[in-house]
């Protein structure tokens, strides 16, 4: 019995160290792959054509969406992200925050009750009241407009040119 317990032993602490590792490091791996393929600089916002089969920079686009997106940094500065949501009555909109490891930690959208013009201040270090706290100094802003038809396209485009994303000077 006691010549199985030494390959158990070695097989469990393989499982659980590459478990350890997947968890912890593959989803910064996601991360950084991600932002290297975006071509654009932190803090920029990246405005994405609409969605098709051959579009691949989003992760399993969906059609019915346009998206913009912005890799921010806010190790030295704060970020402001501004624009507006659409009429709840016309199309769904959202804006979800990931941190570096690839997990939301927050979400807005029009259908919350959310003002129609927004303006979100992200800060690694709770700079001013309001602003919102982030987990990882990198990460990314994913804006998702719904687009059922050639109006609410046109609608989106004119979103999309409205969502900013502004470095402020420190305090």
């Amino acid at each position: 019995m006691k010549s199985y317990l030494k390959p158990i032993v070695l097989f469990a602490l393989i499982v659980y160290g590459t478990q350890y590792i997947l968890i912890a490091y593959l989803p910064n791996l996601v991360f950084a792959i991600a932002k290297y393929r975006s071509g654009q600089d932190l803090n920029t916002v990246i405005v994405a054509p609409k969605t098709d089969a051959k579009l691949r920079r989003v992760v399993l686009p969906n059609p019915d969406f346009v998206y913009d997106a912005c890799f921010y940094d806010v190790s030295k500065n704060d970020l402001l992200i501004t624009g507006e949501f659409p009429d709840t009555t016309l199309q769904y909109c959202s804006l979800a925050f990931y941190g570096d490891n690839v997990q939301p930690y927050y979400v807005m959208n029009n259908l919350q009750g959310f003002k129609r013009k927004y303006s979100v201040r992200l800060s690694s270090v709770n700079r001013v009241n309001g602003c919102i706290r982030v987990p990882s100094k990198q990460g990314a802003v994913l804006m998702r407009v719904l687009v059922t038809d050639s109006v609410q396209y046109a609608k989106a485009k004119r979103l999309q040119g409205l969502f900013k994303a502004t470095l402020l000077s420190q305090d």
